[in-house]
């Protein structure tokens, strides 16, 4: 009996076992299908994340070449720019030269005018559109060589 009744609980145990071997079964078996069902999700996840990056990829090499591109046309304005810094100092200071021109001129004239007036006619052009006043008249002499004097220095810097 003893044997009889561990046979029966052999066959328990075993039936038990089996049982629970055939429930996991089941359980992994609906996992794999799930898995399986996924897997076509998986795949067009992966290719779209692939796609996306040699997207990327090409973006940042556009950006690059873009960058290249700004950098040179840039460097050409800062190239440019500093030209004509140069060739505005270049002329601020002839202009500066051709003030003090003016400057030492105008002073020559203001010491003309102090001579006598004998001296003054000898070297003036006369103009008879009008009479003219005296302030008017001394006042047109000195437009009139500051004229000259400045058609002087311009022909002088040609």
């Amino acid at each position: 009996m003893i044997f009889g009744n561990l046979g029966l609980l052999i066959d328990t145990v075993v039936a038990v076992l089996l049982a629970t071997v055939i429930f996991y079964a089941i359980r992994l078996n609906r996992s794999l299908s799930a898995l399986k069902a996924n897997k076509v999700e998986l795949e067009q996840l992966v290719a779209s994340f692939t796609e996306s990056t040699n997207q990327a990829e090409a973006s940042v090499a556009r950006l690059r070449s873009s960058a290249v591109d700004t950098a040179t046309s840039l460097q050409t304005n800062v190239t440019r720019a500093q030209e004509l810094r140069d060739d505005l100092a270049f002329m601020t200071e002839r202009a500066n030269e051709i003030a003090d021109r003016l400057e030492v001129a105008i002073g020559d004239s203001r010491e003309n005018k102090s001579q006598p007036a004998d001296a003054q006619d000898s070297g003036r052009k006369t103009t008879a559109a009008r009479p003219v006043a005296d302030g008017e008249e001394s006042t047109q002499d000195d437009r009139e060589k500051s004229k000259t004097e400045l058609l002087r220095a311009l022909q002088g810097m040609r």
